[in-house]
């Protein structure tokens, strides 16, 4: 899988952009010129818009001629004792839709404030970010969990006094509760089924397993 995630909102990718050259280059250090498209992960994939079979992962280019401050950050690179980040897509287990829940990680740089700079990680990683020393940076890194509801009505059920609390609609709270300590999550999240039942892209032996009954 080259894309983190399974599906990307619409407003959280950007098609039909072109690059000359000196700009991307694939993984094996091959220079790109094309169109591409990119996501508010970071993910940058060639073709104007996302291809399972011929889209592939594209990273900043270098040239490793005429750059040699590059031999230099590799070389410090090596020597720091702190991990780097990456984004995680993580799809819920059977026992989790048993239990309902899960719980999802995020992480930003402290210096920053905006949604693109959100990264999704897991839970080894989330345990790195919490070590005093040789885990993810702290100093550089903030990091919080949210949980994610996965089963029950859609939306709330509201009979009397009694509500049985929907999926959309308690994981739409959860965003909007964490946004105040963890800024412009709320437009990093805009998809409040993702990874439930209701998930197109869950498989339908699950959904069969753990669809609500009114």
């Amino acid at each position: 899988m080259i894309r983190n995630k399974l599906y990307y909102p619409k407003s959280h990718i950007i098609t039909n952009l072109h690059t000359d050259g000196k700009e991307w280059m694939f993984e094996d250090s091959t220079e790109f010129i094309g169109y591409y498209h990119k996501y508010v992960d970071g993910t940058i994939l060639s073709g104007a818009v996302y291809s399972r079979t011929e889209s592939k992962k594209l990273i900043p280019y270098i040239d490793s001629v005429k750059d040699p401050t590059n031999v230099i950050y590799d070389s410090l690179k090596s020597k720091s004792s702190f991990k780097a980040p990456y984004t995680v897509y993580t799809i819920p287990t059977e026992s989790d839709f048993e239990a309902g829940k899960i719980i999802r990680y995020f992480l930003r740089r402290r210096n920053t404030s905006t949604y693109e700079d959100i990264t999704e990680i897991d839970k080894d990683q989330y345990k790195l970010w919490k070590q005093s020393s040789g885990g993810i940076d702290r100093t550089l890194y903030n990091a919080i969990t949210l949980e994610w509801k996965l089963t029950g009505p859609l939306n709330d059920i509201r009979e009397g006094l009694n509500v049985t609390y929907g999926v959309s609609d308690t994981n739409k709270r959860m965003v909007e509760l964490k946004d105040s300590e963890f800024l412009g999550l709320k437009n990093f999240l805009t998809d409040y089924i993702e990874y439930t039942i209701y998930s197109p892209y869950i498989d339908k032996e699950i959904k069969k397993l753990f669809v609500y009954l009114n």
